[in-house]
C-alpha cells in the first residue's frame, strides 16, 4: 500500500456487470493502484441474480462477508443458505469453487468482497461455461476452453 486509505462506500461509483439477464454492482473499495497485495469490493446482487458466475481460482484465495440479506453459495460442496453475517472462505483450486446468489424476495444481497492481488498469474475457471480468464499484471483476456 502507497499511502492510507479512507473510502465511505456511498461515495464510491458502482460498476454494473449485466450478462445474459443477470446483473450486479461492484464498489471497487481499493483496487488498481491505491494498493500492492489485496483488493476489496462491496458487491450488490439485486434479487433474482447472482455475482460472477461459477468460478474457481488456481492462485488467489477469496473471502466473502456478507453484510446483508439472504443468499444461495453454489460450492464444491453443494449449496449452502447464507445471510447476513456470514464470512465464507473459499481455498485454491476445484474445491473452492463458488457462486452467490440473492435468494430474498424484497432485498439485495450485499457482500464484501476480498482477493489476493500479487504478482501471479491466476487462472479462473468457470466450468458452467467452459471458459477460463488469465488474471495478472501483464495478462489478460478470455478465451474458450476445448471440450475434452
Amino acid at each position: 500500500m502507497k499511502d492510507l486509505i479512507i473510502k465511505n462506500i456511498a461515495d464510491i461509483e458502482a460498476v454494473v456487470r449485466e450478462r445474459d439477464g443477470n446483473t450486479f454492482m461492484i464498489k471497487p473499495v481499493v483496487a488498481g493502484e491505491d494498493i500492492d497485495t489485496v483488493s476489496a469490493a462491496f458487491i450488490e446482487v439485486p434479487v433474482g441474480c447472482y455475482a460472477f458466475g461459477y468460478h474457481f481460482h488456481d492462485q488467489s484465495e477469496e473471502i466473502f462477508y456478507v453484510v446483508s440479506g439472504t443468499g444461495k453459495l453454489r460450492c464444491f460442496y453443494g449449496e449452502k443458505d447464507v445471510k447476513g453475517g456470514d464470512m465464507l472462505c473459499f481455498p485454491t483450486g476445484e474445491k473452492g469453487s463458488h457462486v452467490l446468489s440473492n435468494t430474498s424476495e424484497t432485498e439485495p444481497l450485499i457482500f464484501i468482497d476480498f482477493d489476493v492481488k500479487d504478482s501471479k498469474t491466476d487462472i479462473v475457471t468457470f466450468p458452467d461455461t467452459n471458459t477460463m480468464m488469465v488474471r495478472g499484471i501483464h495478462v489478460q483476456g478470455t478465451f474458450d476452453v476445448p471440450k475434452p
